[in-house]
């Protein structure tokens, strides 16, 4: 996939999950380096483990989502609906990790990893929300079937 030809809505979502891989590679980096990795307890190893698999997950079934094609008016009611709902799950997913990386002070490679994810989730959130936009200005009360 070459980033130049997709659509700006693609690319800013594009972005915003190579942050978010960025800040889980960080992350590892930091444990590893600190030799945190199995000192800190199965808990916190399969926490880290787990938002890499997430993203990772996330990031394919946004690939998958965006193969679609609506066939009419009522598909890309649907799909507009989706692309919504992903943005405010990244929404509200951001403003969780500006509030989490609100109380550091200064940023530096421990807490760099929470500010990288919030962008990620912001820059996401926006292009899923262009997306939306660029399908269909959707109606709430439309009946979709």
């Amino acid at each position: 996939m070459i980033l130049s030809k997709l659509p700006i809505s693609s690319r800013w979502i594009f972005i915003g999950f190579a942050l978010l891989a960025l800040s889980s590679v960080i992350t590892f980096y930091n444990l590893v380096s600190e030799s945190y990795l199995s000192q800190s307890g199965f808990n916190n190893d399969a926490q880290l483990v787990l938002a890499t698999i997430s993203a990772l997950l996330a990031a394919g079934g946004w690939w998958f989502l965006c193969q679609l094609g609506a066939k009419d008016s009522a598909q890309k009611s649907l799909l507009a609906k989706a692309y919504v709902l992903l943005g405010l799950q990244f929404s509200a997913s951001c403003i969780g990790q500006l509030l989490r990386a609100g109380s550091v002070i200064f940023i530096n490679r421990f807490s760099a990893p929470y500010w990288i994810t919030a962008l990620g989730f912001g820059v996401g959130a926006i292009g899923f929300f262009l997306t939306s936009y660029a399908l269909n200005k959707f109606d709430l009360t439309a009946m979709d079937s």
